[in-house]
């Protein structure tokens, strides 16, 4: 007998299965027990029972081949066999083939469906029974339970396991590797493929690449087409192999040689690796265009991928084989997301081209292929329509295509299917949410929930539980807190606990379980409003804890129970972020110890963990602890040892919010340790540092005060000369309150300098503080040093240093652009602001810029410092334009400014909207617009009298008192009269 023909698709099986039935029915009364009938009636009888078995096989019908394997055995040997002689001729011999066959068969259903000893037991059997068969036709079959056996016991064991059955293997093919027949040398073919794969999977590495090598040399030659299929399967399994293991350039030439022995071979199997083999080819450059190698070898990435896809396409484009017809729609799906992709990083034009083209592959994947029987073919064609209504920008459209795919594969029952489908329903419920069809939204959701929700697909359950969260967060939009838990509550606490579950589910279970939290925060109190937690008198405030607040720290104990040891970093961020939150929320609502033995708890689990989104966590939880146990208990014994802690974990850190941390960790430090000196308790501020009493910090403290009394009195000299006083003593120290205090008194004697005019003494203080004390780590010295440059900036202005001022200002921006702390980027935003100022004369197109980057960056910042430079930015920036004679962005311009501050109340940023307003009222009268300058100049003169200085009221009633006579219409015509005379006269 040949070997088993290939798999069959789902249509061609349910007609070979129906007509070998046929068959059956009506040979199996002609052929009794088996014996009396002619051996033509018998071997007719047993094709039937085999094409069935094939059948079934292809439709995955494993009991059904058990069945129908058992029926062909008992057919053809009705009496047990005898235990003593295993061999004696129970059945014909004519039979054995079949028996064989049948036993092969029915040991791969019963292994697929997970009875493996059974399985084992049968194949064994097969090679013990038929094991000295010389029959081309049997040992086929022997050498075949020998090859299976080895796949079962290798997927089954371990490392040993596999090792026997390496081992296994070369037995089977010393046995049978001189056999010539074609149907046992496929086997043979078969059996060192798995044996290189087993070695593969050994880390055998090179052993498997040489056996891979060795077999596609044997058979590339061979006429035989089932033979062919091996050695182009082995090249195949090689390239992957070499792919896996990073060895690419080397895995491409065997690709490529792949495709170019075989482009014009006709076998199907041989065709099926060719696909496979343009799909790889293909997917690697798809891998480089990801990774950023925009051009190789003079062609861009994006036309290399489209390339390989159009090379797949051309050789199948006739193909019917459903394996071929699988990579056919991968290469379609991803020409098209390529084109798409193309398509937003380019010009108008080709953007449209790009897009249609990308559409209309889209399209024609849809008519050709979504009525194709093959699950995998469809999922490619669903997936490349989700595809194309992702990249759409309207929802509309977007929702159409939706409505489209549902009502196509709503009733797929296939398991591939799910997973996108679902995804498909989930964004139709977008679509209709920013539509503002809520409660369809809902609906759609429900029915998501209701179509997909008892799927054991990680992948389907991942899109239930991300839509319950849509849901819930639709009713919690509606305050509906009680609905949008009871939605939450469907999820199961335990879905992907497992240790190989998705992480993307175990994601999305943690995210409900955080939503939860965010649920039971919004029915809590808000923040205390006396955040110090003690009334007028000093009195500790006592807070009750509400039913809402406790249950919120229930979900977070959840939630932190469930998933704070999780391998997914992102995952654990998720858990460090709610408990982190529930530490600070306890502190805003003044349970001051929840909030310590919460910070605690955290600390507990994530202070080892070095995911550096989790990092930064940490390091603000060390220090929050720390503050609530100094600054709001009174307890600076315990909150030393936070900040020791904080600053041996995060020693080496780089990064700009790591270093704020440390910054403030530091002064903080110094200022717990000088808060345990004042209480009589000894402390040590490092062991390089000298004795420093209370009376002796108090005295140089008064020293510096005194200077600040007699410079606000406008006695500088005297002042400098306390300054003096102080750094002429201690300036050289190291102990850190001694620093601290020869920082504050030297940027002081700056400032006195500065009062007095002397620029180039000024000037050399400020880099004296720069250069001393620039990198210290402790909030209070960087903003005196940030001080200190800014102050030298000012300076080099004044003494007309122009370069050395600006590079000043590009100090202070590259070194606290990323800060987080409030202070400093105020001092950034400030000389990013000084720097366009000067730059505004020699350089207009950078210094409107760099306003424009103040104003986008600041107008809507939280701490009115930052939002004065952005209005103030917003100001020079029209009046710049204007002057410029660029009225409509100047308009432009000052509109942005009242957009976001205009209701301000700050008194500097109001004064700033007035010159803006001043500006556009100016602004409508140099582009004829007189109404609208009018009722400009009559709101500003209607303001309080406060809002404008006394220049400015009478500039502005002047101007006003010109505009009247022409605010009427008459008037207007008259003024444009004017105008034009005017221009007329000019010479």
């Amino acid at each position: 007998m040949t070997a088993a023909p290939p798999p069959l698709d789902a249509t061609r099986a349910e007609a070979v299965l129906a007509e070998g039935q046929a068959v059956v029915e009506r040979l199996l009364p002609l052929t009794g027990a088996g014996a009396g009938a002619s051996l033509e009636l018998q071997e007719h009888l047993a094709s039937a029972w085999l094409s069935q078995i094939d059948a079934l096989g292809a439709l995955d019908r494993p009991d059904d081949v058990v069945a129908v394997a058992d029926a062909l055995c008992a057919h053809f040997e009705p009496r047990p066999r005898n235990p003593i002689d295993p061999v004696m001729e129970v059945a014909a011999p004519a039979a054995w083939p079949w028996i064989a066959r049948a036993m092969c068969e029915k040991a791969m259903a019963l292994g697929g469906s997970g009875h493996h000893d059974a399985a084992l037991a049968l194949l064994q059997d097969v090679q013990q029974r038929f094991g000295d068969a010389q029959r081309p036709a049997l040992r086929q079959w022997v050498a075949s339970a020998g090859l299976e056996e080895a796949r079962l016991r290798a997927s089954l064991g371990a490392v040993f396991a596999r090792v026997d059955m390496v081992r296994h293997c070369q037995r089977l093919i010393e046995r049978f590797g001189g056999d010539e027949a074609p149907a046992i040398r496929l086997v043979v073919a078969r059996t060192r493929a798995w044996q290189a794969r087993l070695l593969s999977r050994l880390d055998h590495d090179e052993d498997a690449l040489a056996a891979y090598t060795s077999l596609h040399a044997d058979l590339q030659s061979t006429p035989d087409p089932a033979l062919q299929e091996q050695a182009a399967d082995a090249l195949h399994a090689k390239a992957r192999l070499l792919q896996e293991r990073g060895r690419t350039d080397e895995a491409r030439v065997a690709l490529q040689a792949l495709i170019d022995s075989f482009a014009d071979a006709q076998h199907s199997g041989v065709r099926q690796t060719l696909a496979l083999a343009h799909m790889d080819q293909a997917y690697e450059l798809q891998r480089i265009r990801l990774e950023g190698d925009g051009d190789m070898d003079g062609i861009d990435a994006d036309a290399r991928v489209i390339d390989a896809c159009d090379a797949l396409l051309h050789a199948h484009e006739h193909s019917t084989d459903t394996v071929v017809l699988r990579c056919v729609n991968q290469a379609l799906r991803l020409k098209a997301g390529v084109l798409r992709e193309r398509a937003l990083e380019r010009d108008a034009d080709t953007d449209n081209d790009d897009h249609a083209m990308a559409d209309a592959l889209t399209e024609q994947q849809w008519a050709r292929y979504a009525d194709h029987p093959d699950a995998q073919v469809q999922q490619q064609v669903v997936l490349a329509m989700l595809d194309r209504l992702l990249a759409l920008d309207d929802p509309r459209q977007t929702l159409s295509g939706c409505s489209r795919l549902l009502d196509r594969f709503a009733s797929a029952q296939a398991e591939r299917l799910q997973p996108p489908l679902a995804r498909a329903r989930r964004l139709q419920a977008w679509c209709l949410r920013v539509l503002g069809r809520t409660e369809e939204a809902r609906a759609a959701l429900i029915a998501l929930d209701a179509r997909h929700g008892a799927s054991h697909d990680p992948s389907v359950q991942r899109q239930v539980i991300e839509g319950r969260i849509e849901h819930a967060r639709l009713l919690r939009g509606t305050r509906d807190f009680a609905g949008a838990l009871a939605v939450l509550d469907a999820i199961a606490p335990d879905l992907g606990a497992d240790a190989d579950a998705d992480a993307d589910l175990r994601k999305a279970v943690a995210l409900a379980m955080d939503l939860r939290v965010d649920l039971w925060k919004d029915q809590a109190p808000p923040a205390h409003p006396q955040q110090s937690g003690k009334d007028e008198t000093g009195a500790a405030i006592a807070v009750e804890v509400t039913p809402a607040e406790l249950q919120r720290a229930e979900a977070v104990e959840a939630l932190t129970r469930r998933f704070a040891a999780d391998a997914s970093p992102d995952i654990r961020a998720i858990v460090a972020h709610a408990l982190y939150a529930l530490a600070v929320d306890w502190r805003e609502h003044l349970h001051f110890q929840r909030a310590i033995d919460t910070y605690a708890d955290y600390l507990q689990r994530f202070a080892a963990d070095t995911s550096a989104s989790i990092e930064t966590i940490t390091a603000s939880a060390y220090l929050n602890q720390a503050y609530v146990l100094m600054m709001l208990l009174d307890r600076d014994a315990e909150a030393l040892p936070l900040y020791d802690a904080l600053v041996a974990r995060f020693a080496h850190a780089t990064s700009a919010e790591m270093r704020d941390t440390l910054a403030r960790a530091g002064a903080s430090r110094l200022t717990c340790l000088n808060r345990l000196q004042r209480q009589g308790v000894a402390v040590s501020y490092g062991d390089h540092c000298e004795d420093l009493s209370l009376a002796q910090r108090d005295a140089i403290q008064a020293t510096i005060e005194r200077g600040r009394v007699l410079s606000v009195a406008g006695k500088e000299r005297e002042a400098i000369a306390c300054y003096d006083e102080v750094l002429g003593a201690h300036v050289e120290s190291l102990h850190p309150e001694l620093r601290r205090q020869c920082l504050d008194a030297m940027v002081r004697k700056a400032y006195s300098l500065s009062r007095l005019s002397q620029r180039e003494a000024a000037l050399a203080v400020n880099d004296e503080v720069i250069a001393r004390y620039g990198d210290e780590l402790s909030t209070s010295a960087e903003e005196d040093v940030a001080l200190a440059m800014s102050n030298r900036a000012v300076q080099l202005d004044a003494l007309g240093r122009r370069e050395e001022e600006l590079q000043t200002y590009d100090l202070i921006i590259a070194r606290w652009r990323d800060s987080s702390v409030p202070y400093l980027r105020q001092r950034v935003a400030s000389a990013r602001y000084c720097k366009a100022l000067t730059l505004s004369d020699t350089d207009l197109k950078t210094a409107l810029a760099i306003y424009q980057h103040v104003m986008d960056t600041c107008l809507n910042a939280r701490e009115a410092a930052i939002r004065l430079e952005g209005a103030k930015s917003a100001a020079n920036r029209s009046f710049r334009l204007r002057s410029a004679g660029r009225y409509d962005e100047a308009l432009a311009c000052s509109q942005a400014l009242l957009q976001a501050c205009g209701e301000e109340t700050d008194v500097a940023i109001a004064a700033q909207c007035v010159k803006v307003r001043i500006g556009m009222a100016r602004t409508y009268g140099k582009t004829g617009q007189v109404a609208r300058q009018a009722e400009m100049l009559q709101a500003l003169l209607a303001l309080p009298p406060t809002a404008l200085t006394d220049a400015q009221r009478s500039e502005l009633q002047a101007e006003y008192r010109l505009l009247a006579p022409v605010a009427t219409p008459l008037g207007k015509a008259a003024h444009a009269l004017g105008r034009w005379f005017g221009k007329r006269r000019q010479p």
